[in-house]
């Protein structure tokens, strides 16, 4: 059915479908809360807050890596499937830790 896959593809997709077999049946499911799907705005609003907050806690770095690190983070954030919920809970802890910070322990 698919010539073009060699023997190690083989192997890898047989041992994930294993793999998929095997715990069908014990996978749990969550409830989920009762929000609305975040909406691309609210996503990049979110990653940008948070690469703020990674600027000034100096983890972008080195330098020449920065952009790439944050095409990352921005790549992350958009396949995340976020309700706005969980948006505000992101924002909100942001917010949290910065004024923990500011405070002192």
């Amino acid at each position: 059915d698919f010539p073009s896959l060699n023997l190690a593809q083989c192997v890898l997709l047989l041992a994930y479908e294993w793999r998929r077999a095997s715990q069908e049946g014990t996978t749990t499911h969550m409830e989920m809360a009762k929000s609305d799907w975040a909406t691309g705005e609210e996503t990049t609003h979110l990653a940008l807050h948070f690469e703020e907050r990674l600027e000034e806690a100096g983890f972008f770095f080195p330098e020449t890596k920065v952009e790439g690190m944050k095409t990352n983070l921005r790549n992350m954030w958009s396949r995340l499937p976020l309700t706005r919920a969980d948006v505000q809970m992101f924002h909100g802890m942001l917010r949290q830790m910065v004024r923990w910070k500011e405070k002192g322990p």
